[in-house]
């Protein structure tokens, strides 16, 4: 058997037995009259910073939100960050698309946290969220950077970049080799989206779709087929496909380039006949302008929010420290 508790010896020992429940009592309402005093103390100030905040946070949500939204689609668009990379041989482009995802998803999950903080006044959760806008604001600052950085170098070396991996690269072992797969979807996505074939100039260019079947390694297997392609699928719009990529035989591109005879200069409506250097310049200023203009623009309300946050958890500490003062 367990030993027995022994009884009260004293009136004072019961005394104090009974009066545990009452302190406890006693303790619950001055935690509620304190947090009531707080309340009382607050003044307009406070009062102005917590509304300001919520709403902020509201704001903040949905720009976060739509920030890491455009980030996204740059990311999985039919040319995207990714497809960019292996044609320009620079990453800065896709970094800065990771950059932007991450800013605007913690921007959009701060703005939970901070809208917990106002409500609760706990001046460490207001501390920690001021904090962190302030490292969201860094790394969205560098984005912004790298973005307008990018769209600065972006002309240096890219076409003798689009030579070399369209001439070594393309359509070469894509089933053994990761580099060339990479760089035969990012061309044929580009050619797809851009409405281009080859590198540049216009449909006379030997640059342009004439170079598939003079200058590449994707030219030489091409031989050696029953059926053989003088450009790729990825130059072709929707249609015939045999017309467009030179199996059917047709008086103009591909299977003739600057005839002099009339009859073999005829157009072909599903052979995409411009380089592509042109339009991927145009491509990549558009959308280093977009990502640079939404890493800037996000900073500038995250300024207000490092500010509001810090200026309440000010208040909040201060009303805490004149509680502990009255008590």
């Amino acid at each position: 058997m367990g030993a027995k508790e022994d009884p009260p010896d004293t009136i004072d020992d019961i005394t104090e037995v009974e009066c545990q429940p009452l302190k406890r009592q006693r303790s619950t309402r001055s935690t509620r009259s304190n947090a009531s005093r707080r309340r009382q103390n607050e003044d307009g100030c406070t009062t102005c910073l917590r509304g300001t905040l919520h709403c902020y946070n509201v704001c903040i949500l949905i720009i976060g939100c739509a920030a890491l939204g455009v980030g996204v689609w740059l990311l999985v668009t039919d040319f995207g960050a990714r497809n960019v990379t292996p044609i320009v041989g620079n990453q800065l482009y896709e970094v800065t698309t990771y950059l932007l995802i991450a800013g605007g998803g913690a921007v959009a999950l701060l703005a939970f946290c901070g809208c917990c903080g106002t409500i609760r006044e706990d001046k460490c959760v207001l501390s920690f969220y001021g904090t962190t806008l302030a490292i969201v604001l860094i790394v969205l600052g560098v984005a912004c950077g790298l973005a307008f950085f990018f769209k600065g170098v972006i002309s240096d070396h890219i076409k003798i970049r689009m030579k070399n991996s369209l001439t070594k690269h393309y359509g070469v072992d894509v089933r053994t080799s990761v580099e060339n797969r990479r760089v035969t979807e990012s061309w044929d996505a580009m050619q797809r989206q851009l409405q281009c074939c080859g590198i540049a100039g216009n449909s006379t260019s030997s640059e342009s779709w004439s170079f598939y079947s003079s200058s590449t390694e994707w030219n030489l297997r091409e031989i050696q087929k029953a059926e053989r392609r003088l450009v790729p699928e990825s130059c072709c719009a929707k249609g015939d496909l045999h017309l467009c990529t030179g199996i059917k035989s047709f008086k103009g591109p591909p299977l003739f380039k600057n005839s002099h005879l009339p009859e073999y200069r005829e157009v072909n409506p599903y052979l995409y006949t411009t380089g592509c250097y042109d339009k991927l310049m145009n491509y990549l200023d558009t959308y280093s302008t977009v990502v640079g203009c939404v890493a800037a623009i996000v900073p500038l309300f995250l300024v207000l929010g490092i500010v509001v946050s810090f200026c309440l958890c000010a208040r909040v500490a201060g009303i805490s420290q004149d509680d502990e003062v009255e008590l």
